[in-house]
């Protein structure tokens, strides 16, 4: 436990009192990222899940979740001992403001968690805190908002790397979600691209590669540098790529094979919630009398969509961020199509739900109507979604999409620096690019 100077009187006997209720009541530790967290909840373990495991814990109680370096939609990557600092939002579904605690942990390059101890990694204090909740103007449901920064005078990481931001129930410490976000070091000089191929399929692939000039201080750049490849930010298919070329004094390149290829049409659906009242081509039914209103939306047919939209992308979510923004329950239709069974396992993701793959998630079959349905609480903004299928453990998240438009891509290359003193996994750079 600790107290900051600039806590205010108020939120000091809180403090006490928490305290206080703690000794007596339990004493319970700080749990923190665990790889197979997802076996420990009943959910069944994903080979190729989007995301990278213990995203959020309590789903019915923390929503519109946000993690962003300067403003929403851009990825939270910092550079170390910079002025950059990420931006934390999300929602509690309650009555009342809380206090949290905000822990975090550090991770090798596949999201592992590192075996050092906190003196290595954080800078200031082991924790700091969340207070100071916005409550929303319209109930129905009620739920506070809350914002947060970050590094700060009190609380910052001293080395590079894979991280994970964990935000814990102030009293009884029960860990709500945790978001991951990087710090890189930006070090030598990296540049990357892709170029089109087609494997099994009419549609193109992506394939990336990359070239970087490293710093002095790497010895040898093939067991030393570990390089990853990832698509749209979906931290849990990270790819590192198998073809090396180090013919280049002071530069190694690196290429994916053919078949460690992206799919370069990869698709999403736009779900528009900014005004409830303005019926969209995608909004069959505005229900706004009932608590909370409810949105149904057309149904969702396969291969049937022939308008693609080029539109901006809203994969990272969009949710208002102002007090007379309500949640909304939408109503989500897909059409069966002939090739998937009644009985499929079938789930809509998308950043509303952070890309879980769960089993709140997962769609119900209507006999009635041949189609598969499913009510998600989603609170007001723009979003991108997806349909997907899962089976034997493993996520189909193209057979559903209704075109393939060459749409943009977004992809991510970093370089890892195995630091065998601290026994870490550094960054030492990274760089963003969209295929078009």
């Amino acid at each position: 436990m600790f107290l900051k100077e600039h806590i205010s009187f108020k939120i000091f006997l809180t403090f006490l009192i928490g305290v206080s209720i703690l000794l007596v009541t339990s004493c319970s530790t700080y749990e923190p990222f665990s790889s197979d967290s997802g076996s420990n909840s009943g959910e069944q373990v994903l080979s190729n899940a989007l995301n990278i495991p213990a995203f959020i814990q309590d789903p019915q109680r923390i929503r519109s979740i946000e993690l962003f370096r300067e403003r929403p939609g851009i990825q939270p990557v910092i550079v170390l001992n910079s002025n950059e600092t990420l931006t934390l939002r999300f929602d509690e579904l309650a009555s009342e403001t809380r206090m949290f605690r905000v822990g975090i942990t550090h991770h090798n390059f596949d999201w592992s968690e590192s075996n050092v101890i906190e003196t290595i990694y954080l800078r200031g204090f082991n924790e700091d805190l969340i207070t100071g909740g916005t409550p929303s103007i319209i109930s129905d449901p009620d739920f506070f908002s809350y914002q947060y920064q970050f590094p700060n005078r009190d609380f910052g990481v001293r080395v590079s790397g894979n991280y994970m931001l964990h935000i814990s129930d102030y009293n009884t410490n029960q860990l709500l979600f945790s978001v991951p976000f990087i710090v890189h070091e930006d070090r030598g000089s990296l540049s990357a691209g892709y170029d089109e191929v087609f494997v099994r399929s009419n549609f193109p692939n992506h394939k990336i590669w990359s070239a970087y000039r490293f710093p002095d201080f790497v010895g040898i750049p093939q067991s030393d540098i570990i390089p990853v490849f990832v698509q749209n930010q979906f931290w849990g298919r990270k790819v590192v790529p198998s073809e090396i070329d180090v013919s280049e004094p002071g530069v190694v390149r690196y290429n994916l094979t053919r078949d460690q290829s992206f799919f370069g049409r990869y698709e999403f659906r736009p779900l528009l919630l900014h005004d409830l009242y303005s019926i969209s081509r995608d909004v069959l039914e505005v229900f706004p009398d009932e608590r909370p209103p409810r949105v149904r939306l057309q149904f969702d047919v396969v291969d049937l969509d022939i308008n693609p939209r080029l539109l901006r992308s809203h994969r990272f979510g969009e949710p208002l961020a102002d007090r007379g923004a309500r949640y909304v329950m939408v109503e989500f239709n897909l059409q069966r199509p002939g090739f998937i069974d009644s009985d499929a396992e079938v789930y809509v993701v998308g950043p509303f739900n952070n890309w879980q793959v769960r089993k709140t998630h997962q769609m119900e079959y209507k006999p009635d109507t041949d189609s598969f349905n499913i009510n998600e609480l989603v609170k007001q903004g723009r979003y991108d979604y997806k349909y997907v299928v899962v089976e034997d453990g493993v996520v189909n998240d193209l057979a559903l999409d209704a075109f393939f438009a060459d749409s943009r891509q977004f992809y991510q290359v970093l370089m890892y620096y195995h630091d065998r003193q601290l026994g870490i996994d550094r960054i030492l750079q990274f760089v963003n690019f969209s295929s078009r």
